[in-house]
């Protein structure tokens, strides 16, 4: 019944988030939609704007360069006359002119009518055409960029085609110059100025959706990019509304000079989203559509999941089990509460239950523990003597020697206080030392190097013996005689170090920055390095968080370990921590002492013993 409950509250909220999402989502594609549209059809007219810009720009070049060039005309003397005497005179009497002209003024170069159209030629490549019309024999002669043509016409249709402009041909336009004598005023001629309509194609092939239609003054379509309209239209062309109304398009219109450029757009064109947008938009809002429903199932089948392992629990409790418990997932909800207050209940009534028992078992490991308690520690210290007088009686010298050093080392756990002096820490060192000695014979050397000022600076006790035996373990090469590890003692400022250098197997860089910020957090893995551990702690207790151990590489191999402590002696209120050394050092005398009276007795016991055998 449980699970039926939490699969009916997982079908609910699952058609609820489902049904929000996808109205997010498509009120989302909506706006962006919407959005898109807005922004290309904002675009589509800054293009059309443009497109008719560019348009009435060329016209207008193409006016200013035909105003040019009539200017240069008259400008030029030589050039000017060439052109009236060609207008009026015959052939023969034309060139009579210009061999007349040429050999009395004694030129280098004649520049007449054929130069100035090849110069400007060379200047404007828009330029298609020149013609020239002579009113007083009634022809038309047209010149172009690869030759001259000469076109004797009945004189009637000459001057209709100059008055009614129609010079050009489809894909042109032109400008009409009138050609007047300079001294008479006369007016001799007409020049018509063709050029081409590659710029209009130019535009239109770069702005896609705009259309391009330019009139001249007469109607004539000088250029049609697709609009095709009749001339009526031009009509209604200076009432941009009611056109834009009768096409169905944003349109423009300008008047320059005798051109009349128009440029078009259909409304429905201009908002169009190309194929890959609309694409973008349906495929983003699926997609996200998908993912929020991955993410909403996902999370309820958590919630479904914490919800029957409740439902189990209180089901195992009510069959007697009080060992259940919740896994706290620390999500901060009502569910998390519910397993809190769930596990506190079981662990009450277990405790309630189990009180009385659980009682009498502590009272028993209480009783085991004080039992334990009573064995004498000493006595393995006493034994160790007893084992080493045998081995001197036995003759053994080597493992009476072992035995000694071990049983000092045993004797000073027992016995010293917390705080030693620097000479006791350094004399325990040389005696665990001796114990690798024996270990391995000639395969390692020590050293030790502390000045005399040091030998009674106060310092915890057993924090070296740690380090060295992290060497012999980790560090000592075993294949090679050449091993050593130092001790040196320093004070470069205010505290003292105590540096225990090796030429062992070492650690890599990694491995070093690794250690030293487990040191320094004091959070070392005690399963991998109790010993550096411990000794890290201890220093840190006692002398402050500033102080304890570090690591560095050796340049030529090996490791190098920097313990770091407080110089206690300094200090006024470390007066005990003195106190403590000074009595440690009357101790350590007392060990002297007796261990030169020991060493005396097992002089006269092997002396004894050699009269025995």
């Amino acid at each position: 019944m449980g699970k039926k409950s939490s699969k009916q509250l997982y079908n609910k909220l699952l058609f609820t988030y489902t049904a929000v999402i996808f109205c997010v989502v498509f009120v989302l594609m909506l706006y962006f939609w919407n959005s898109m549209r807005n922004r290309y059809q904002e675009n589509s007219l800054e293009h059309l704007q443009m497109m008719q810009e560019e348009a009435v720009q060329y016209v207008k070049t193409c006016r200013e360069v035909s105003d040019y060039l009539h200017e240069e005309l008259y400008k030029s003397d030589m050039e000017m006359k060439d052109l009236l005497h060609y207008l009026t005179d015959d052939p023969e009497e034309y060139q009579q002119y210009r061999l007349d002209a040429y050999s009395k003024n004694y030129l280098l170069a004649y520049r007449g009518l054929e130069d100035f159209c090849a110069t400007a030629f060379e200047a404007y490549p828009s330029l298609l055409r020149f013609a020239f019309a002579s009113y007083s024999k009634l022809d038309l002669t047209s010149i172009n960029r690869s030759k001259s043509t000469y076109h004797t016409e009945d004189g009637g249709a000459v001057l209709e085609r100059i008055r009614s402009g129609n010079l050009a041909s489809e894909g042109e336009f032109s400008f009409l110059k009138e050609i007047r004598d300079p001294v008479t005023m006369q007016s001799v001629g007409a020049m018509v100025l063709t050029f081409d309509t590659a710029d209009f194609e130019r535009v239109c092939t770069y702005y896609e959706k705009p259309e391009l239609v330019v009139y001249n003054g007469r109607g004539s379509v000088i250029f049609d990019s697709g609009v095709g309209e009749p001339w009526e239209v031009l009509e209604v062309a200076r009432k941009v509304e009611a056109l834009e109304e009768q096409l169905n398009s944003y349109v423009l219109c300008t008047e320059e000079e005798d051109c009349i450029i128009l440029s078009a757009m259909k409304k429905k064109e201009a908002a169009e989203l190309p194929f890959q947008n609309v694409f973008m938009i349906f495929g983003t809002g699926f997609l996200v559509f998908v993912l929020g429903e991955i993410m909403v199932r996902s999370y309820l089948q958590r919630v479904s999941a914490r919800l029957n392992r409740i439902l189990d629990g209180m089901t195992r409790v009510m069959g007697g089990d009080l060992t259940v418990r919740l896994a706290a997932e620390k999500n901060g909800d009502e569910l998390e509460v519910i397993a809190q207050h769930f596990n506190e209940m079981c662990e009450k009534l277990d405790l309630h239950i189990q009180k009385s028992y659980l009682a009498e078992i502590e009272q028993k490991n209480a009783e085991m523990a004080a039992l334990q308690s009573q064995i004498n520690p000493h006595f393995l210290y006493n034994t160790l003597e007893a084992i080493r007088m045998k081995a001197i009686c036995n003759g053994d010298q080597e493992v009476g020697k072992m035995l000694y050093s071990m049983a000092v080392t045993f004797r000073s756990q027992l016995k010293e206080a917390d705080v030693i002096t620097m000479a006791q820490e350094l004399h325990y060192c040389k005696k665990y030392l001796e114990l690798f000695e024996y270990r391995y014979p000639r395969q390692f050397q020590s050293y030790v190097d502390c000045p005399l000022e040091y030998m009674n600076v106060p310092i915890i006790k057993f924090v070296l013996q740690p380090i060295m035996e992290n060497y012999f373990i980790h560090g000592i090469r075993m294949r090679d005689q050449d091993n050593y590890i130092r001790i040196s003692v320093r004070k470069p400022g205010d505290d003292f170090e105590i540096v225990v250098e090796d030429n062992g197997r070492g650690m890599s860089e990694e491995e070093i920055r690794e250690k030293n910020q487990q040191l320094q957090e004091n959070r070392m893995d005690q399963k991998k390095a109790i010993g550096i551990a411990n000794v890290n702690r201890r220093v840190k207790a006692v002398y402050g968080s500033a102080y304890g151990l570090r690591m560095e590489a050796v340049p030529e191999g090996g490791l190098r370990v920097i313990l770091r402590f407080a110089d206690q002696s300094r200090k006024d209120e470390d007066q005990e921590v003195q106190s403590a050394a000074e009595q440690a050092q009357q101790d350590e005398d007392q060990e002297v002492q007796s261990a030169a009276e020991q060493a005396q007795q097992d002089e006269g016991v092997r002396n004894e013993k050699g009269n025995d055998c």
